[in-house]
């Protein structure tokens, strides 16, 4: 087991807190780094939580892969992604210059949900929740219209629609 549970629902309240209020202070003064930062604390207790060999080395990345994010974030360094892109999607790219750190979120998203799926305590789970949110929300933060165009071409639209079909017809 993990450390001491006494003071976790506490700790884990506050670095929700500070999470919640990075989020809307970094979406509302549209700072990207004040969002990068508010994820900070819950990595660092996910770090010191997590004991498997795995979950602690997705941790550590998680805050390596942040520390990286909040530099290209100050950096303003931007990407040319027509390359990639054009690869995987036959989309019409409207975008070519993104911000470089748009890869950093989706990172962390992927690792938030590893977190989620090898923990089983529920402190370490709720880390993750709250790394899986913030995460989504830098994203958001870091350029919301690309989050509105990739929202609203037509084949998001109907795998949108049939996720939400699919996931009606298992509630019943």
């Amino acid at each position: 087991m993990a450390e001491e549970y006494h003071h976790a629902p506490v700790i884990c309240g506050i670095i929700t807190l500070v999470a919640v209020l990075g989020i809307i202070a970094g979406i509302w003064k549209t700072m990207p780094i004040i969002v990068a930062f508010s994820i900070i604390p819950a990595i660092i207790y996910e770090i010191y939580r997590t004991e498997g060999v795995f979950t602690k080395i997705a941790s550590w990345l998680a805050l390596i892969v942040t520390i990286i994010a909040l530099y290209v974030i100050h950096k303003n360094v931007m990407i040319d992604i027509i390359p990639f892109i054009t690869k995987f999607i036959s989309v019409p790219v409207t975008v070519k210059l993104v911000p470089a750190g748009l890869i950093a979120p989706v990172v962390l998203v992927i690792i938030a949900v590893f977190l989620f799926r090898r923990t089983a305590g529920i402190y370490t789970r709720w880390l993750a929740a709250v790394i899986l949110i913030t995460s989504v929300a830098l994203f958001y933060s870091l350029d919301p219209e690309l989050v509105k165009n990739l929202l609203s071409t037509p084949q998001v639209q109907q795998n949108i629609k049939e996720g939400v079909k699919r996931g009606i017809k298992n509630i019943h």
